[in-house]
């Protein structure tokens, strides 16, 4: 299979999911850039509680994703993308941008 199929397989299934998980990721930045210039516990805090929100999210996202839109699914399947390595690239994508989001929010002020 061609590098450039499985790259816009991916990036076609990611447009699926991209919204709801790009407001909440920015909405954790928020929260970081609201709350850097408190001490250092509360800077913890912070990243512990946007860390488990997030992977709330996430699941809640997977598992919506995963009811709504089974039927496209089947598409991936017969362009040879396996479902599951779109998800793990799609979450971890995800995940990825949340942590820049955070570092910007910290770094920002």
């Amino acid at each position: 299979m061609r590098v450039e199929c499985i790259l816009r397989s991916c990036i076609s299934f990611y447009r699926m999911y991209m919204a709801p998980a790009l407001v909440v990721s920015f909405a954790c930045g928020g929260i970081m850039y609201a709350y850097s210039i408190k001490a250092p516990a509360v800077i913890g805090v912070i990243i512990v509680a946007t860390f488990w929100f997030k992977v709330a999210t996430m699941t809640f996202f997977y598992f919506a994703m995963k009811r709504k839109a089974w039927k496209f699914f089947y598409y991936y399947k017969n362009v040879g993308v396996s479902v599951r390595w779109l998800w793990r690239m799609t979450l971890s994508f995800d995940f990825l941008t949340y942590v820049a989001v955070l570092f910007i929010g910290y770094y920002l002020r």
